[in-house]
Order: C-alpha cells, then sequence, then structure tokens
C-alpha cells in the first residue's frame, strides 16, 4: 500500500522528541492470533509481547528472535540490531568511486502506481556523477569536523543509543538529518541533492520499465534492507543483487533519500522534457527509495514521499550527486 506523507509525527528511536518526523511506513500485517490468553506470538517461536520467553523482533518471521543462530541471510536473526555479523559471513569491501550515468532518455513514473506516479513522460537528461552509497555517519561526521554541517538532531537509531558516534556504524547512512542539513552536505563535498528525475534515471536506468533498481523480480533481503530485515539501518552496500543498472547501492530500502525537488503531486503533467528540476516553490520536498519499514511498494523506482524539509526521522538519509544539468 503506497504510504501517504504527513500522517504521524513522533519517532521510532530511542530518546525520541516530540516535533521530529516519524515518516509512516509500516505495512500492513494481518490481526495477531495470540498463542495463548497472556502471549501474542504471531509466528510460533515461542517470543512475543507478554509470552515467557520474551519479546520477539519479528514476530513474522520464526527464524528470527532473541538467541536465534546468526546466520549469513540479510537478516538480523538474533535480534541484536546487526546483520549477519557472524565470522562466516563476508562483509562487502565498499568501492570509494562514484557511479557515472551517462546521458540520456528514459520513461519517468508509472502508470500502475500512485496518482502523482502518472503519467508515464520522457524525459531526456545529461550525464552526471553519483555517490555510489548513501551518505555514512564517517562522511558525515568529516563535515561536522570541518564546521560545515549540523551534527545530527539525534545521535541514536532506531534500536542502538548510541549509533552516530559509535565506530561500529561509521559505513552505515546518517539519519536524523534534514532536507537543509543534507544539501550542506552535499555542497561541502563538492556536489548537490539530485533532482527526482537524476534520482529515478540513476535507480532504474533507460532501458524501459524497471520496477526496483535491480529490475523487476521480487524484493528481498538480499536485495534490500526494509521490513523484516533488520529493523534498523544497516551497512551500505551489503546487497551487491540490489545494485541499480549503474551500480549505485541500497537505492531500495535502507533509508529514505531527500532529493532537491519541490513536491507538486500533479508535476508530471507539466513536466519539461529535459533535465526537470521540479516546481519552483513549494512547502514539502520529495524523497524517494523507502527505507527499512518499508514494505515492497514504497521500493520501487518510481515511488514519490513528501514530507516537511524541516523533518528528520530515523529512517531519513541521502546521497549527492555532481555535475549534470543544475
Amino acid at each position: 500500500m503506497r504510504n501517504l506523507p504527513l500522517l504521524a509525527l513522533a519517532l521510532l528511536s530511542a530518546g525520541a522528541v516530540t516535533g521530529a518526523a516519524l515518516l509512516r511506513d509500516r505495512p500492513a500485517t494481518a490481526a495477531p492470533t495470540p498463542a495463548s490468553a497472556s502471549c501474542l506470538d504471531e509466528d510460533g517461536d515461542g517470543y512475543g509481547q507478554g509470552c515467557s520467553k520474551g519479546p520477539d523482533c519479528n514476530d513474522h518471521d520464526p527464524g528470527v528472535h532473541p538467541g536465534a543462530v546468526e546466520v549469513c541471510d540479510f537478516k538480523d536473526n538474533n535480534c541484536n540490531a546487526l546483520a549477519d555479523e557472524a565470522p562466516s559471513c563476508a562483509a562487502p569491501k565498499l568501492n570509494p568511486a562514484r557511479v557515472k550515468v551517462p546521458a540520456g532518455t528514459f520513461g519517468m513514473g508509472a502508470d500502475d502506481g500512485a496518482p502523482d506516479e502518472k503519467p508515464v513522460h520522457t524525459v531526456s537528461g545529461a550525464a552526471f556523477e553519483m555517490d555510489r552509497y548513501e551518505v555514512t555517519n564517517s562522511k558525515y561526521a568529516a563535515c561536522v569536523t570541518a564546521g560545515r554541517c549540523t551534527p545530527p538532531s539525534l545521535s541514536s537509531s532506531k534500536l542502538r543509543p548510541q549509533y552516530f558516534t559509535d565506530a561500529r556504524f561509521a559505513d552505515y547512512p546518517v539519519i536524523f538529518v534534514s532536507w537543509s542539513q543534507a544539501s550542506a552536505y552535499c555542497s561541502y563535498a563538492g556536489g548537490r541533492l539530485p533532482t527526482e528525475a537524476e534520482w529515478e534515471r540513476a535507480a532504474k536506468g533507460t532501458e524501459g520499465p524497471r520496477t526496483y533498481p535491480w529490475g523487476n523480480g521480487a524484493a528481498d533481503c538480499s536485495k534490500a534492507n526494509f521490513s523484516g530485515c533488520v529493523g534498523d539501518t544497516d551497512l551500505v552496500g551489503r546487497r551487491e543483487a540490489g545494485a541499480s543498472p549503474y551500480g549505485a547501492m541500497d537505492m531500495a530500502g535502507n533509508v529514505w533519500e531527500w532529493t532537491a525537488d519541490y513536491y507538486d503531486p500533479g508535476f508530471y503533467a507539466k513536466s519539461p522534457a529535459q533535465d526537470p528540476k521540479g516546481p519552483s516553490t513549494g512547502k514539502l520536498r520529495v524523497m524517494r527509495g523507502g527505507c527499512w519499514v518499508s514494505g515492497a511498494s514504497s521500493l520501487r523506482t518510481t515511488c514519490r514521499k513528501a514530507e516537511l524539509p524541516d523533518s528528520w526521522a530515523p529512517n531519513v538519509g541521502f546521497r549527492c550527486v555532481y555535475g549534470g544539468a543544475s
């Protein structure tokens, strides 16, 4: 089901404060079937709300619960807020090179998507480069140290009391940053936030309709960090099977990504055909890509999400682009 903007103003994170935006992204689930009068255990693994073994971090997968054996399946099996931390699981070797997106023409939008994804319209754009990964805690911290960025509004994440300043999460996406903070970082890095058109072309290429960055096959935890995989952010670049046609990683899932554009639900009907930059004014900005809370629908390359630019949340980050026409 498509996620509508601005329906909640609370945080999922420990230490949450009133007034920060929680972006509604929770997929619909069936009503729980209690295992007993006091234990709500939907997946039958003995863990759940009010159960003697304790709560479950994912009550829709019997292989995921506290004390489970960690296996290499891109999930947090043992509910410790980490995926694939077993010694037998190989961590990806991160490539610092940006991805190159050539000049090209593609069909932007989806006629079978939400109303604001219609109509499909032909867009041509100049070549540009893009961050291969979402901007990480370590990269953003360097900008803070240089005095060019302000710290994230919270240093925690959903399940981790310390996140931004914890070296274990240096290569995880920075979160709790607003649109202006994201824009300031990109300027510091010599780039800018991508337009919607640039983001979508980088995510799906120019060869025709492409539901997800990896193609049209169904979403799973090997391709994207979304609902049921980790329950929080994950290491950037872990899911090589989810790469876009140009090699950009995590363009589906992990964190929603700010773009440069203001939001107008009817903009596609009047969009310029060459390097569109979105409306000239507005109150909301557009995010793309879905996140760790999302259902599969939000991972689609054409999905648009609007939010107040001052919002910050544990499921929102960004990446930058360099060059191009903007």
